[in-house]
């Protein structure tokens, strides 16, 4: 990387990262004097979990998810316990009910994964800082602070995250056909790249869908923000419509187009709390009646959507489903088999471990753990590339601990070390790079009272390598030799319930009554279906996913036309079309 790109690394990350870091270490430090040293451990794993809890946004419902956190987090404190006292047999079972219960719940189909982190505390639980039944008490404190603790660091972090999302989206999308526009005037016919506009259009649907209250259970300021993107998108399309070769009277026509998106942007910075009327006069003076009225038509939708999004009585406002307690309940506990199959199979592999290095008493057996854990990915064609960035990060961390640490002997130099990788893997955003920093800081832990010489202090850094390295190596036997589950197959079972969910929204589209919050689930489903199967066609090299794609949404595009009864090829979005 070049000294130019590092200095603005660090000036772009410096106040951000300079401040979690004094967060954590006043967190870490103020946590033991409250709940014990014995649970000292369990401040540095909610110091990640709070940053990991921010891929999800959870302040929708904080009620709802501080008992399930304080629930998982319990558990695990309970799980832990009894792992380290009961008999072989018995901790077995335990463990693989509750690895199995973390990668299924904190595992997901269509968004980042969050179950490291919880594997990673429960297994720092186990081998780190286990603890005996006096202690337990306090540990179950302890756990239930940290769920408050995930709960408050996501409401001061991620409150404002839903409008800002909405904001900036809507805002890309309004700029993204000005300039598209701008193009279009100065002689360049160039098509726009729709597939930006629709990925745009699934990150408001993945923002609503994170927001939901539960199930079938969406607001309308959700429906209106999905509404306005899809609103924005249709515009885009009926632009790139216009003659290759554009007239006088077309160019007098996009720039008042651009007057217009100007206004809604100027709304949506909050730059200006009104959003004018539109002119109806002004659409039918400058084209002709039926483009005239698709584009007026167009321009409603989306000032209308906009105007409800932001209603605060629209955010509070659920409308309820027709559907009956069965159906909800299936669409609730929907089986998810990447999940499924995830959760099995690493669930019994670290299972099996844990009962391994507990029998043989493994020193630094841990080690075994954690990198099995870290490199066993949901794709097998992801392990290979995760077990490299692992192996290069433990020799080069390890390679530099050694020449550290046998020149810093002292506690309190070697406290400053390890203190200083932490800072630095804030800066960081490549797990080779992040992981470096991590094996200084656990060599450092590891050798900080018994090793002080280049022979000793080398002596821990080899045997780290081969632990890491024994983990690799069953790691990838166990995910890509004998019970491989690839992304290619991933992709076809997706692409068989992406087909199955746009038939049923098509039906749903020429039912005589539409369920609202089935409608709109079904649409959120369609867009995170899509943006997976996009980028697993992209890392597959899948060509011909676009054209498929592209014929669903027409079938979807045409279902929606024929809600609208005034004539069959009017346009798919019109005011108040699906409000019921």
């Amino acid at each position: 990387m070049k000294l130019s790109g590092i200095s603005e690394r660090i000036r772009s990350n410096f106040r951000h990262s300079t401040l979690s870091f004094i967060f954590i270490i006043a967190y870490v430090n103020i946590f033991p004097l409250i709940f014990g040293p014995e649970n000292s451990i369990v401040a540095v794993i909610f110091t990640i979990m709070m940053s990991a809890s921010m891929v999800r946004d959870l302040t929708a419902t904080p009620v709802k998810h501080l008992f399930l956190q304080s629930a998982v987090l319990v558990w695990m404190g309970i799980a832990t316990f009894l792992v380290t006292t009961l008999p072989a047999l018995f901790s077995f079972l335990i463990n693989f009910f509750t690895l199995l219960l973390i990668l299924y719940a904190f595992t997901y189909e269509y968004s980042n994964h969050i179950y490291f982190p919880y594997i990673l505390s429960y297994l720092f639980l186990i081998f780190i800082s286990p603890v005996h039944a006096g202690q337990l008490p306090m540990r179950i404190l302890g756990m239930l602070a940290g769920a408050v603790s995930i709960m408050l660091y996501q409401w001061v972090m991620g409150r404002k995250r839903v409008q800002e999302t909405a904001r900036d989206v809507l805002t890309e999308m309004i700029d993204d056909i000005c300039q598209y526009i701008s193009q279009r005037t100065a002689g360049n016919p160039q098509k726009p790249d729709l597939s930006a506009m629709r990925h745009k259009l699934c990150r408001l649907s993945r923002t609503v869908y994170e927001r939901r209250k539960k199930t079938l259970c969406v607001s309308d300021a959700g429906f209106s923000m999905i509404d306005a993107g899809r609103g924005l998108e249709h515009l885009m399309i009926l632009i790139q419509e216009f003659p290759e070769t554009l007239s006088g009277q077309d160019k007098i026509f996009l720039s008042e187009i651009v007057r217009l998106l100007n206004q809604m942007r100027i709304f949506l910075q909050q730059e200006g709390h009104v959003l004018p009327s539109l002119e109806t006069s002004l659409f039918y003076e400058l084209k002709d009646d039926k483009t005239a009225r698709l584009l007026y038509n167009s321009f409603v939708y989306i000032r209308d959507r906009l105007l409800h999004m932001t209603d605060p009585q629209s955010r509070t406002h659920y409308r309820k489903t027709a559907l009956s307690l069965k159906v909800r309940l299936q669409a609730a506990l929907d089986l998810s088999p990447v999940r499924a199959v995830y959760a099995l199979r690493i669930a019994l592999l670290l299972s099996c471990a844990t009962l391994l290095v507990q029998l043989l008493a493994l020193p630094h057996g841990k080690w075994l753990l954690f990198t099995l854990a870290s490199v066993s990915l949901p794709y097998a064609d992801d392990v290979p590339v995760k077990m490299k960035k692992r192996f290069l990060a433990t020799v080069i961390g390890g390679l530099l601990s050694v020449v550290i640490y046998t020149f810093i002997p002292s506690s309190a130099g070697r406290t400053a070390v390890m203190m200083l990788s932490g800072y630095l893997s804030f800066y960081f955003t490549d797990y080779t790079e992040t992981f470096a920093c991590s094996t200084i800081g656990a060599l450092g832990g590891a050798v900080f009272m018994s090793a002080f010489d280049f022979q000793a202090v080398g002596n821990i850094f080899l045997i780290r390598i081969g632990y890491i390295v024994a983990g690799i190596a069953v790691a990838y036997v166990i995910n890509c030799l004998l019970f491989p589950y690839t992304r290619a197959m991933a992709t076809r079972q997706l692409m068989k319930k992406y087909k199955g969910i746009t038939e049923l929204l098509t039906k749903v589209c020429h039912s005589e009554h539409v369920d609202t919050q089935l409608y709109y689930n079904l649409v959120i489903q369609a867009h995170l279906q899509e943006e997976k199967l996009t980028s697993n066609a992209h890392l597959e090299e899948w060509g011909e996913l676009p054209a498929l794609l592209a014929e669903y949404r027409a079938k979807v595009r045409q279902a929606h036309r024929g809600r609208i009864p005034e004539r069959a090829d009017a346009p798919v979005f019109e005011s108040g079309h699906l409000a019921t």
